[in-house]
């Protein structure tokens, strides 16, 4: 598809600084686009490479204008001014060059559906796919080869379910909901009662709950609740790899990043923000608006809005002057034996002068018992 910048700007609600008729196909990273490309700058890092660019326009904010664009100077680049480069980015790409892919709709006579599913207007369930007894399949649904679905589920309208995923019994899938390959959702939480000599599984009778507007990468797992539900609020994101053990909750709209791990009964508010490989343990509470920092490890509750980086992670000020000293541990390591180093040299000539100061006394009481007169 092909587009003038004008044409763009109105999709998106922007203004347009150089010339609205130039056409445009596609969109590309600024080192890689060419003539015919529409690029943007979202971070300040790039900044420095907009002159250098070969796009033929770039999606630039407000404040770039200001401070980069002058009337009286000219302007050899287009420009698409608007207050979310990257969001525009996203809806540009997805306007000139995502094209949705196409289902054939339908059960597959491959597929496993029993006799007492429900199954809505519209879908594709393909080939070895298998869908359990009184589960309910939405309008839409797109159910991907070897998915399996399976007892008393509830699949909401317009769902994607990749294939081999794996979604155990009584777990509960809103409306328009992503789930990308491999991942399992509503197994069992890790969860053993020490008998003294070995470990007696403890039956998790719970569901797994995942809201509407919900996307799930692959290789992702969500444990069910040992009692009660785990449940991941309307809007979240979570990325691949990621493990929610079970009893968790994920409140709407929050965004859960690679290899990221949260364990049992904890509980995560809305629009926060875990980053990649940050874990929490059990039982803790995170707050609304909170973001945790890649790596981190919270042990304890963290109030709304807040940044917290480090294992254990702390504010992210104190973290920081934390790391700062990290950083300068081996020079203070050879700075603290200069100073014992020094300190013992002090101490050794202070008892030597202690030691000669005791003689001389010891000589002069020599001198005045043996020479001097004694008195009746």
């Amino acid at each position: 598809m092909e587009k003038t910048l004008q044409e763009l700007a109105e999709f998106i609600g922007g203004e347009v600084v150089g010339d609205p008729l130039i056409k445009l196909r596609g969109v590309m990273g600024m080192d890689d686009a060419v003539e015919g490309h529409i690029t943007f700058i979202s971070n300040d890092k790039y900044v420095k490479k907009f002159q250098q660019t070969k796009a033929s326009a770039i999606i630039v904010s407000p404040k770039f204008k200001a401070v980069h664009l002058s009337p009286l100077q000219g302007n050899k680049q287009n420009f698409l001014v608007c207050a979310n480069p990257y969001l525009a980015f996203a809806k540009i790409v997805e306007l000139l060059m995502y094209k949705k892919p196409v289902y054939i709709r339908g059960v597959d006579g491959a597929a496993r559906v029993d006799k007492t599913a429900v199954i809505g207007e519209n879908v594709s369930i393909q080939a070895y796919a298998t869908v359990g007894k009184n589960t309910r399949i939405g309008n839409g649904v797109v159910i991907y080869p070897c998915v399996h679905v399976g007892d008393d589920c509830t699949v909401g309208d317009d769902t994607v379910i990749y294939p081999n995923v794996v979604i155990y019994n009584g777990t509960s899938i809103g409306k328009r909901v992503t789930l990308h390959s491999n991942t399992v959702i509503g197994s069992s939480g890790f969860g053993y009662a020490p008998d003294g000599q070995s470990y007696y599984k403890i039956p998790q009778v719970g569901v797994a709950i995942l809201e509407d507007d919900v996307d799930i990468g692959a290789n992702t797992t969500i444990n069910r609740a040992a009692l009660g539900e785990t449940i991941i609020k309307r809007g979240t994101k979570i990325d691949s790899q990621v493990v929610i053990s079970h009893n968790v909750e994920i409140g709407e709209n929050s965004l859960i990043v690679s290899q990221a791990a949260v364990a049992g009964s904890a509980k995560i508010g809305k629009h926060a923000i875990l980053a990649g490989g940050a874990g929490v343990v059990g039982h803790v509470t995170i707050g609304d608006n909170v973001t945790i920092g890649g790596r981190s490890g919270v042990l304890c509750d963290i109030p709304n809005n807040e940044t917290y980086l480090g294992a254990p992670a702390l504010p992210i000020k104190r973290m920081r002057k934390c790391y700062v000293i990290f950083e300068k541990l081996p020079e203070m390591r050879e700075q603290m034996k200069a100073m014992e180093r020094r300190i013992k040299e002090l101490e050794m000539h202070n008892n030597v002068q202690h030691t000669g100061s005791d003689s001389k006394d010891m000589e002069k009481q020599g001198k005045n018992t043996n020479g001097g007169e004694t008195t009746d």
